[in-house]
């Protein structure tokens, strides 16, 4: 089992993933409690139990994607990480919304198209999106790849970094592409993060480090049919997961 987020160490990586599953397992827990309170209109909190409850699925959400990241990063097999996808996707399914959501729908829909998730979890993130239209241009070109017929929106949610990924989608000579992949990759994608909470984390707290990964450069790499041989280890490319994602 190599490493393949090396900013952290294996031993970090093992005790993070044991803290944060017992977390989770805590907050379910909790939520089961929560809705029977719900369902016998019991309130014994002091904000409504409604409020409560939406705040432990968000709280179970940032846990799971944490387990997720991590599973990944530490070298753990793709089946294994498939297992921790398709929990995500369960925790997201009830609460995405697109006012924070942005990123959590890029890894889920990226993921998914590596993954070659089926059908039916794939929808449960399409169903999302029509919901509560986020109207983004990488968003639709990545649910396009599966339903043919979905409409492309010239708009960014996320100018920076994500609008660079434009240039790579419409760039037709695939030579040219893979530049402009790597160029994402090395100058425009983390550097262009700085407002998200994860950014720098490795700096300040090394212990809660999950990993750093641009899985839409791989799924991007993926649907252009890209030599992602050219890719291997360049920082926040998801090599692994382009050359066996099927496989897991």
């Amino acid at each position: 089992m190599d490493i393949r987020d090396t900013l952290n160490t294996e031993e970090n990586y093992k005790a993070g993933l044991m803290s944060n599953k017992e977390a989770l397992q805590y907050f379910q827990e909790k939520l089961i409690k929560l809705q029977i309170d719900l369902d016998n209109g019991i309130e014994n909190y002091k904000k409504p139990t409604k409020e409560v409850y939406n705040s432990t699925l968000a709280t179970i959400l940032s846990y799971q994607k944490d387990i997720l990241f991590a599973t990944y990063s530490r070298g753990d097999s793709l089946s294994e990480f498939k297992e921790e996808y398709i929990l995500f996707v369960a925790c997201l399914v009830p609460i995405w919304r697109k006012e924070w959501g942005y990123e959590q729908m890029i890894w889920a829909l990226s993921i998914g198209l590596l993954l070659e998730i089926d059908e039916e979890i794939f929808n449960h993130l399409v169903d999302l999106v029509k919901k509560d239209d986020p109207e983004d241009y990488l968003i639709d070109y990545l649910i396009q790849y599966r339903h043919p017929d979905w409409k492309i929106r010239i708009n960014y949610n996320f100018p920076i970094p994500y609008g660079f990924t434009r240039n790579i989608i419409e760039e037709e000579n695939a030579e040219h592409a893979l530049k402009l992949l790597k160029e994402y990759l090395t100058n425009k994608w983390y550097q262009g993060s700085r407002d998200v909470g994860w950014y720098d984390l490795h700096k300040q707290n090394v212990k809660n480090h999950v990993g750093y990964w641009s899985f839409e450069s791989g799924a991007l790499c993926k649907l252009k049919g890209l030599d992602y041989k050219e890719l291997e280890g360049i920082p926040y490319f998801p090599y692994d997961l382009v050359k066996e994602g099927p496989e897991a």
